[in-house]
């Protein structure tokens, strides 16, 4: 048998194989990847393979969902491993987890795809798998593709690397400091050096955007840009897409579907029209069931910061559609900023007390938690404690919004743009309107929608949006409510009733 000695006593350089299989493949990656891999590229794959196969390439990718980016991506990169004796590859992105979790996953899959379906499955047994590293047997320290991140404002810890076969790989690049770049693009010293970039296009700037435009081919730069339409992708459903075009913001479809740099991303959640236009909208009618929440949020007492209950008439489950969620304010009344817990927690319970089946939402974050235990222990029913910055729950969520805070109040401004929020007049609207078209937010590396946080909000003069926070909580993707028996006004007379006594609501204490 002519190969007998096995990949156990061999080095691949010494494999006889090897030399025939790196001339047929090392600069035809799409042969690689069918004939090797056993993949059936798409004709946006195969526009990406060629475009990194020339020695010295400059590739960038902008992609929508299910456009084959990751797994395209794990080819790429045991094609170079595999086909460029002692080549190192470097894959970057702004978490090492991404890679961890990604990348490395991905790699996996495709290397059990050469060893099972391909036709040279001799060549899986020379790859080994660590957390940290990919490297061919008996090379590790020489022969390897490695995960490597720059912590914030130290885009040196990426530098230190120059090879014949270098080839640096940035995912999710979107969303990786520019600093980085210098530093990255700095070691492709050699000719022959590539390097691959591949996001979504989360932000209109920045050195990802500029690989698109300035830096392209197109206007006389190195960098050959290429968009991965998930519309044009045979690998995406039209069910899936039209799923989208309900479910997505604009600039959402935009950047996740399309694939495309949104033309002018607004920092705000919504302008000023989209707020003034929900006071006197009525979205409940008065023969319409509906639900009641009182939603608390729990202020410092500090920076205009302060304590609100806010009742809500809410129906509907739905993010989008016929079932959406609708919400009535019909009364704010308690705002204060003092700083006492034990009165805010007792004036919660009085209101609590004049409205019918009531589901009671408290910001349980610092402070709040002891106005949830007060109301708790006074025998308040459905008290639910809102974690403003946990995950979301439902996976839909978690793969579109940051955390809790980011699903609700983006939920609350599409809302208020599609019709299906409306607020009572009242001595808070010059607040609310200057809170809910001031909430500044970016998307992060893996396009979620992301809120500032309130203290850097502080550093911009920005005050805490605490009536547009308790608003947003009735739209949580948690946000249930039992159904009143009685609709029309007599919750709000009930209310009006319970805290004729508490006087001051709207001054500062």
């Amino acid at each position: 048998m002519p190969f007998a000695k096995s990949a156990q006593a061999m080095r691949l350089l010494d494999d006889p194989r090897y030399v025939p299989f790196a001339t047929r493949y090392a600069f035809d990656l799409t042969r690689f990847a069918v004939e090797v891999t056993g993949m059936t590229p798409t004709h946006q794959q195969v526009e990406l393979l060629d475009s990194v196969a020339p020695p010295g390439s400059r590739t960038t990718v902008r992609s929508g969902h299910g456009s084959g980016k990751s797994r395209s991506l794990a080819v790429i990169t045991l094609w170079h491993l595999l086909c460029y004796p002692k080549s190192n590859t470097m894959i970057t992105a702004p978490k090492i987890e991404q890679v961890r979790n990604v990348a490395w996953k991905e790699m996996a899959d495709v290397l059990e795809a050469i060893r099972t379906k391909g036709g040279s499955t001799w060549i899986a047994d020379y790859v080994v798998f660590e957390s940290e590293r990919v490297y061919v047997k008996g090379y590790k320290q020489t022969w390897f593709v490695f995960a490597k991140t720059a912590p914030k404002g130290a885009p040196e810890n990426l530098a230190g690397m120059h090879r014949d076969w270098y080839f640096v790989i940035a995912d999710e690049a979107s969303g990786i400091p520019d600093e980085n770049y210098s530093v990255m693009t700095g070691a492709l010293t050699d000719a022959r050096n590539r390097m691959l970039m591949l996001s979504q296009p989360t932000r209109p700037s920045g050195f990802f955007y500029d690989s698109h435009n300035k830096l392209s081919q197109a206007n006389g730069g190195v960098w050959n840009a290429i968009r991965m339409d998930s519309t044009d992708s045979p690998l995406v459903s039209s069910a899936f897409i039209e799923e989208k075009k309900q479910e997505y913001t604009e600039v959402e479809y935009t950047i996740k579907v399309l694939g495309e740099f949104p033309e002018a991303l607004d920092d705000h959640l919504m302008g000023r029209k989209a707020a003034e236009a929900c006071f006197g909208r009525k979205v409940i009618q008065p023969n319409e069931s509906f639900g009641i929440i009182l939603s608390c949020d729990v202020g410092a007492g500090e920076y205009r910061d302060k304590s609100i209950a806010v009742v809500a008439h809410v129906s509907g489950y739905g993010d989008f559609g016929p079932d959406a969620r609708r919400v009535q304010i019909v009364d704010i009344p308690i705002a204060s900023n003092t700083r006492n817990l034990q009165d805010f927690s007792g004036d919660v319970f009085q209101v609590a007390a004049g409205l019918e089946n009531v589901t009671t939402m408290v910001d349980a974050g610092g402070m709040g938690i002891a106005v949830c235990q007060a109301l708790e222990a006074a025998g308040l029913g459905e008290v639910k404690r809102v974690k403003w910055g946990a995950p979301c729950f439902k996976q839909r969520n978690k793969e579109r919004f940051f955390n809790l805070r980011a699903q609700a109040m983006v939920h609350a401004a599409r809302a208020a743009k599609e019709g299906r929020l409306g607020i009572a007049d009242g001595p808070w609207r010059k607040d609310i309107l200057d809170q809910m078209s001031r909430v500044p937010f970016h998307f992060d590396e893996k396009a979620r929608y992301t809120i500032e946080r309130k203290d850097e909000m502080r550093k911009k003069g920005i005050p805490s949006p605490d009536m547009f926070d308790a608003i947003s909580f009735c739209f949580l993707e948690d946000a249930n409510y039992m159904v009143c028996e009685n609709s029309g006004s007599g919750s709000l007379n009930a209310i009006q009733a319970a805290m004729a006594e508490v006087d001051g609501m709207f001054s500062d204490v």
